[in-house]
């Protein structure tokens, strides 16, 4: 009799392994026996580092992807953000593009997760961000596959992820390099557009019809042509912008664009953390904060930018202008790593008869290279914006 049940746990155990009882389905496991996300369901979460990209896909064949991880200072917020919902292998890291907004982060991931496969575009960027990041695949003993038209990341009956951009070799913009990633879960389907412009959109032949779209370059109208737009065709449209960007991102021509075709605009500075979910038939997405009827107006603050000194050099002035409110007192906190700037110029200041103030300031030749917020403020409402200090 013990002979028998012997053998009979053996088969068990053989059929266990050979029905998808894989190391990746047990990596993923939270701590408590529950999984991120039940059987037969895609999650995709976007995740909300201010100005930049960084998405994280739950797929239901118990594997996950990130799409780019926002600014190096956004790294702790995208690793805790995954290691929360209890992952601890990442299968699949794409970054779309070497802007430091979209692969800043990647860093940090990769040193703190377990990682499969990687893929970047073919393109060279001589950033200490980029070069970094290249160090840190090394060392990990990974490699890198590339992002072009036509790789296939995961190719199912259904369930596919592939590459429908870049389609050429050579642009003269980076954003145009930039790795769009299309994914289908049975009837639903999924766009990235990382900073893709209308040039890459050209070129793309694939049939980008989608649910769901990352808007490309964070609203802005070098990319969703009205052609692409209604080519996709998307019920929601996700627009990872920070709140009070000095790029004044995303542009309410954009907006409307989608608007106009029936999509819904979710913006991660005004919706937070946004996810999706599909059973393979139906999508839904909301944000984790509640903006509503507010989602898809322009931010209301009365201070527009008018010049920032972006990047600046260590050890140099910089310049801040700004249009706002006349007579009115305005703060500034420009917000590096190692806390508050304390440099002369950065005092209160109160704008001139039609709302013109400035501040001039020198950036410390001990500041870390990096960006960093400039916070403004005149009591009511506030903007952020970016510094970028580089050697």
């Amino acid at each position: 009799m013990k002979k028998y049940c012997g053998i009979f746990l053996l088969i068990l155990l053989v059929l266990l392994i050979s029905t998808g009882c894989s190391s990746s389905f047990i990596d993923n496991y939270k701590d408590d026996g529950v999984t991120s996300f039940s059987e037969d369901h895609l999650r995709v979460n976007y995740i909300d580092v201010g100005q930049g990209d960084s998405i994280f896909v739950e797929l239901p064949n118990n594997q996950t992807m990130l799409i780019d991880a926002g600014e190096s200072y956004m790294g702790d917020r995208v690793v805790n953000y995954i290691k929360n919902i209890g992952i601890k292998k990442i299968d699949y890291i794409v970054g779309t593009h070497p802007h430091t907004d979209h692969i800043g982060g990647l860093e940090q991931v990769i040193n703190s997760f377990d990682v499969g496969t990687i893929y970047l575009p073919k393109v060279v960027s001589n950033t200490k961000t980029y070069e970094d990041l290249l160090n840190t695949i090394s060392n990990k003993g990974l490699s890198v596959t590339t992002a072009r038209n036509g790789v296939y990341v995961i190719d199912e009956d259904n369930l596919k992820i592939e590459f429908v951009a870049p389609n050429s070799d050579s642009y003269d913009n980076l954003n145009n390099y930039s790795a769009v990633v299309k994914l289908t879960y049975y009837n639903t389907s999924f766009l990235f557009m990382g900073d893709a412009e209308t040039l890459s959109e050209n070129e793309i032949k694939t049939n980008v019809s989608s649910d769901v779209i990352k808007v490309g370059h964070h609203g802005s109208d070098s990319s969703s042509s009205l052609e692409f737009v209604k080519k996709v065709n998307p019920s929601y449209a996700i627009i990872m912008v920070g709140e009070g960007n000095s790029y004044n991102h995303p542009y309410q021509s954009i907006i409307d664009r989608y608007q106009s075709i029936g999509s819904k605009v979710l913006r991660t500075d005004l919706d937070g953390n946004i996810s999706c979910d599909s059973d393979g038939n139906k999508v839904n997405c909301n944000g984790d904060k509640e903006s509503n009827s507010n989602s898809n107006k322009p931010s209301t603050s009365n201070i527009s930018l008018v010049n920032l000194t972006s990047p600046v050099s260590k050890g140099n002035n910089a310049t801040i202008s700004i249009k706002g409110i006349p007579n009115t007192l305005y703060d500034i906190d420009v917000m590096y790593s190692s806390g508050e700037s304390k440099a002369s110029g950065l005092e209160d200041k109160t704008s001139d008869s039609e709302g013109n103030v400035s501040w001039n300031f020198k950036v410390s030749s001990n500041v870390k290279i990096g960006v960093y917020d400039v916070i403004i403020s005149d009591g009511d409402n506030s903007v952020t914006y970016s510094l970028e200090v580089v050697n």
